[in-house]
């Protein structure tokens, strides 16, 4: 049986931006030395290489699950330049980019990616304070609808006790649809918080287009019903989502509250490593979006200015790769996790049937035996009669 793909319904264009397609300026430029655009240029192409590795790692079966976001590194390297330090940053599974231009270490990054539990991770990857990063992150939900509340308390938090520090909160177009979200911005709009989140519309939610899970003309839009306002821009334009970003930031700073952003961007691989594409959405979507790549466009820019070219891109591309492939090497030295640090690390007191029954299935796989064919019964609640 044949399935039938969706056709192709993209997102409005009527969005800002500084620089087109072709990497040509057509909007106000703003003033970003040398040695900086070169650091956003490192940091957008060390994400999509960190995440071309992390497929073939798990390809090769060294990791489970890999969710990525090629096409996308503008938004995560152009909002979180605007960010200072000391700032929280709460990203989801697709900004890389951010991690990347703050420093955040790799061999970390991949060695939760193999499952180590953080505190066996910071034993055998010990940093340097000096080498700490100069911002604060939060660990991404799975339900990213949740990080909108989370991003909205700690904004609340900052701003009860008198601090300047102001959070950026990113979201999928997805997660737009869920309760969570509208919490979180309701909550914002109603204290003032100093909040800032940026939607990555990259069309697709999972297999269904944005079009089929909203019917808002935009996404940006869903900021009114909470007072709060809103912006679109060019999510493939590292310079339109920075000049967006820090005017909201600026304005969060001043007490002026929070801001909605929607980056207008594409997906360009599978939902996560286990979907495919291919069963939903045409090749010509993809080729379209391929000549609106933000590295590519970005590259055009910074060559015309003479701070790039052929034999500096073959240099550093080297470089990353011999740098990636260490962080790996150092990732898979950390000692296993005992798989049952999974149950010590809890919140609540009552553990539960559910958690008894999870740790009986654990115990029964590691003596050997099958969990689902052998599995006693044990931790389940007594039948009723």
């Amino acid at each position: 049986m044949s399935i039938s793909k969706w056709p192709e319904q993209r997102a409005k264009e009527d969005f800002e931006r500084i620089l087109d397609p072709q990497g040509e300026v057509c909007g106000d430029m703003p003033d970003i030395g040398s040695e900086a655009l070169l650091h956003w240029h490192e940091a957008m192409v060390k994400t999509r290489m960190f995440e071309d590795m992390a497929l073939r790692l798990q390809r090769r079966g060294v990791f489970s699950v890999v969710a990525g976001g090629p096409g996308e590194e503008a938004i995560g390297v152009g909002a979180s330049a605007a960010l200072q330090e000391n700032d929280w940053l709460h990203p989801t599974y697709r900004q890389a980019g951010a991690l990347m231009y703050w420093g955040f270490p790799i061999d970390r990054t991949f060695a939760a990616m193999l499952g180590h539990a953080p505190e066996h991770v910071r034993a055998a990857l010990p940093l340097d304070p000096a080498d700490l990063p100069k911002l604060r992150s939060t660990p991404f939900p799975v339900f990213l609808g949740a990080n909108i509340p989370l991003a909205a308390g700690a904004a609340l938090a900052d701003k009860l006790n008198h601090r300047a520090q102001v959070s950026l909160a990113f979201i999928g177009d997805g997660a737009t649809s869920e309760g969570d979200f509208h919490d979180g911005l309701g909550l914002a709009g109603a204290l003032k918080v100093p909040l800032v989140v940026v939607i990555a519309n990259n069309g697709w939610s999972i297999s269904v287009p944005t079009s089929r899970q909203t019917a808002a003309e935009t996404l940006a839009q869903k900021a009114v019903a909470h007072g709060i306002p809103h912006r679109r821009v060019d999510g493939n334009d590292v310079f339109a989502v920075y000049l967006a970003t820090k005017a909201a930031l600026d304005a969060a700073r001043r007490g002026e509250g929070p801001c909605l952003i929607e980056a207008v961007t594409y997906r360009m691989r599978a939902h996560t490593s286990n979907d495919d594409a291919q069963t939903y959405r045409d090749d010509a979507e993809l080729h379209y979006w391929a000549k609106r790549d933000p590295i590519g466009r970005f590259e055009k820019y910074i060559e015309r200015r003479g701070l790039v070219d052929e034999a500096y891109r073959t240099a550093q591309r080297k470089r990353i790769e011999a740098e990636l492939r260490a962080a790996v090497k150092r990732a898979q030295s950390v000692p296993p996790t005992p798989p049952d640090t999974m149950f010590l690390n809890r919140l609540t007191g009552d553990e539960g049937w559910q958690f008894r029954h999870q740790q009986a299935e654990l115990e029964a796989e590691l003596e050997g035996r099958n969990p689902f064919l052998d599995f006693d019964g044990g931790g389940l609640p007594e039948a009723r009669s």
